[in-house]
């Protein structure tokens, strides 16, 4: 018999609120489809959901203990995990700033070209890989219940230190991430309630992103000599879900500019938040039709991986083709959309895996393996946003690989402690 608290676990949460907030942000905007999603589409992403969600039910509820076999995380243990995050952005930075020659003074358009025209060396890669854990410290610190104003506020500051990265590469992803990730973390511990200051500060942060969002959105479009206007019919979005008719024509009447640029950008942000699932659509359709297209069992949503094999000679694999299994780059797809072009149908198969792996990793969270807690936390902020992002790719890697390595250190220290206590 299923217990009923199952349904209030992070993975329940995170899987209803995601298909509900991309549901209400597709009904408010005044958006419209262009063409039709298929069938084959909808029971794609239907079984998909049905999938995982079988996956994390088969495996049974785990024996909960506080005592045996816990990973206790001690004040030092955060320090020096906040230490090692400052480093690794550190480094990061200094390969863009004086290795590449980027400058927040720059044009966005000639930081790009200076970061595509020269490839950071290796060293960098793997030692800013922990700049990933920059949200790791404050679930920690949480956990662990200790009460340091002066460690809150070094675990707050780390989730500023890719809006740097943000403002350099005109990226709003980088502001849009580690809000989110903050927002979990503190929803996971209970620090956010849902009284009026704790939503009043949250429509804060999201109208200090949203004002982020339009001004970078300002400045690519004056970098590519476009009228800001004309994102309402050229931005890529358009082309699968356009503003409706009747509201661009009430936005060109409007006099004033700010007010313009205000609503042309929330249109925007529900066109980028929703039209994955209409790229999937497209997506699917051409892989029906070019034969040319194969399936890259697991090296597009893993590209992270492979570039790092290639860096070591592991492997030698055109990294170029299989960016191409996307034909349309890098427009986004949903988390399914990755999928179907690793595996096709079989995703349904990875999808039970998966769903059965997040209910694995929650039973040992709660016998206190608390290295596994960013784990969680990640796969959550995944769930949440199958239906507009594919974070599994990417930075979600990145996070995968440093959440893994932090696991690895953590096994180690304790294995190490063992020995010296079995000694004694």
């Amino acid at each position: 018999m299923i217990n009923k608290a199952i349904f209030s676990s992070p993975f329940f949460l995170s899987i209803s609120l995601g298909i509900m907030c991309w549901l209400l942000v597709f009904i408010i905007f005044p958006i419209e489809v262009v063409f039709p999603v298929s069938s084959e589409v909808v029971v794609y992403i239907l079984l998909s959901y049905l999938s995982i969600i079988t996956g994390y039910l088969v495996v049974p509820d785990g024996k909960h203990s506080k005592h045996s076999n816990q990973t206790i995380i001690g004040t030092t243990m955060i320090k020096v995990l906040i230490l090692v995050v400052l480093l690794s952005f550190l480094i990061r930075y200094i390969d863009l700033f004086i290795f590449r020659g980027v400058r927040i003074g720059y044009p966005i358009a000639q930081n790009r070209i200076l970061i595509e025209a020269n490839p950071p060396k290796f060293i960098f890669i793997l030692v800013s890989v922990t700049r990933y854990l920059f949200f790791v410290p404050i679930l920690f610190l949480f956990h662990s219940k200790i009460k340091s104003k002066k460690l809150l506020i070094f675990c707050l500051l780390l989730f500023l230190l890719p809006f740097i990265e943000g403002v350099v590469r005109g990226s709003r992803n980088s502001f849009f991430y580690p809000s989110i990730l903050l927002i979990f973390s503190l929803l996971y511990f209970k620090k956010i309630k849902f009284k009026k200051l704790h939503l009043g500060v949250l429509l804060f942060v999201f109208s200090m992103l949203f004002v982020m969002a339009t001004g970078i959105l300002k400045k690519r479009e004056m970098i590519k000599g476009k009228d800001y206007e004309s994102l309402m019919t050229d931005a890529i979005y358009n082309d699968f879900l356009k503003p409706k008719k009747s509201v661009l024509e009430k936005i060109h009447r409007l006099e004033n500019i700010k007010t313009k640029q205000l609503l042309i950008s929330g249109l925007q942000t529900g066109q980028y938040y929703t039209h994955g699932v209409f790229e999937f659509d497209n997506l699917l359709k051409t892989y029906h039709k070019n034969d040319s297209l194969n399936f890259q069992f697991g090296k597009y949503n893993f590209l992270n991986f492979i570039k790092l094999a290639n860096k070591l000679g592991i492997t030698h694999l055109d990294l170029s083709k299989i960016k191409k299994a996307n034909p349309r780059g890098y427009s986004f797809t949903t988390f399914f959309g990755g999928l179907y072009i690793d595996v096709g149908w079989y995703g349904l198969v990875f999808m039970f895996l998966f769903g059965a792996f997040q209910k694995y990793i929650y039973n040992l969270v709660q016998r206190q393996k608390i290295e596994l807690l960013p784990l969680l936390i990640f796969f959550s902020f995944l769930n949440f946003f199958m239906l507009s992002f594919n974070f599994l790719r990417g930075n979600g890697v990145s996070m995968i690989m440093a959440s893994l390595m932090l696991i690895l250190v953590v096994y180690v220290k304790n294995k190490i402690t063992l020995k010296k206590q079995l000694n004694h």
